[in-house]
């Protein structure tokens, strides 16, 4: 299971140096990823100057940062995975060092996409997984939980259903294919808000590794600008001093009156700035976005085909409380046509709804 914070990996993986001011070397693809016992050829390395032009690399060193997880040949460059994890691969040319980013797998691997999952007492929710099989066929997935009065997770489909409030409990997933068997672990809350605080929430983002975070959560309904009322969820992951961190938002053109399935399109970068439309109080359409302090930050913005379930619209005092679920593919705004760069972002949330309708949206 790949626990390797995401944004600072492929932060590292694009070499870290502003190109405009000092020689880098691009090592291609960006994102790699074998099997425990594979082999991979070289990757290519490319020196570019401090102008951007490419030039000569001559001899170029290779490098596994994480020699338990992949070892590389000095010379050649060719890449044996040895244990799973995640290593930085190096490639130095002209005393200048690139990097990019190699997940090693187990021949049968399983991995939870959301490690902690937050309901509402009377939701359901199939527990999502990510299951790498390298030949033999299908495996055999079930689940267990131990025996508790807040949730019940079926064994054969990984249906999640909240009974009663309550604190977090375990649950497992296994997968077996003949005599490998690999297994993971997550958690359900069952949350029951009685006021418009406490919001909790969770959300993983799944590149050639999976970020997880757990996160608060809280919806809004607000006046547009000189229109009618728009909906926004944040699910703000925040240090113990309050600073946030990293932060999923979305944004639709109209409010949530009821449950119900409301479709994310997309947005690109000039929107998100103001490139003659305001995404924030006057939304065109759905949007979404994803972001984490990284240096320089990293953010991904929503491509068409996401979409925001809302399973519960509860009153509680001073406003609402919702329950739901989202999932998007968030396009990197660095890398914005790169296919490699698309993330499938998704999670859970209990969130207070409140209502801010007097002040007009600036």
């Amino acid at each position: 299971m790949h626990r390797l914070l995401l944004g600072v990996a492929l932060i590292a993986a694009c070499g870290g140096s502003d190109p405009a001011a000092s020689p880098r070397v691009v090592v291609d693809p960006l994102l790699d990823s074998l099997f425990v016992g594979d082999t991979l050829p070289a990757r290519s390395a490319t020196y570019l100057d401090a102008r951007g032009d490419t030039q000569p690399a001559g001899p170029v060193r290779w490098a596994s940062r994480d020699t338990n997880v992949a070892r590389v040949d000095s010379v050649t460059g060719e890449i044996v995975g040895l244990g799973p994890g995640a290593a930085i691969l190096e490639a130095r040319a002209n005393g200048v060092t690139g990097t990019a980013l190699l997940v090693v797998s187990r021949v049968l691997d399983l991995s939870l996409l959301l490690d902690t999952i937050y309901l509402m007492p009377g939701d359901t929710f199939t527990v999502p997984f990510d299951l790498r099989v390298k030949s033999g066929g299908p495996a055999t997935v079930w689940f267990r939980t131990p025996a508790n009065p807040y949730f019940a997770v079926d064994s054969a489909s990984g249906r999640d259903s909240a009974i009663v409030a309550g604190p977090a409990r375990p649950f497992y997933v296994f997968a077996a294919l003949g005599p490998d068997t690999v297994a993971d672990t997550g958690a359900t809350e069952v949350v029951q808000l009685t006021d418009t605080i406490g919001g909790k929430g969770s959300f993983s983002v799944l590149g050639t590794v999976i970020r997880r975070a757990r996160s608060g959560a809280r919806a809004v309904h607000y006046r547009r600008q000189g229109d009618t009322v728009t909906f926004r969820i944040s699910l703000p992951v925040q240090t113990p001093q309050g600073f946030v961190v990293e932060n999923v938002l979305i944004t639709l053109r109209d409010s949530v009156p009821a449950p119900g399935l409301f479709p994310i399109d997309s947005i690109s970068l000039t929107e998100l700035l103001g490139g003659g439309a305001d995404p924030i109080c006057r939304p065109l359409r759905p949007w979404a976005l994803w972001s984490i302090q990284t240096n320089p930050p990293l953010r991904a913005l929503s491509r068409r085909g996401g979409s925001l379930v809302i399973t519960q619209v509860m009153p509680v005092v001073h406003g609402r409380a919702i329950s739901g679920r989202f999932v998007f593919t968030g396009q990197r705004a660095d890398l914005y046509d790169d296919p490699l760069a698309a993330l499938p972002i998704r999670g859970t949330f209990v969130a207070p709804l409140v209502a801010d309708l007097t002040r007009p949206c600036r």
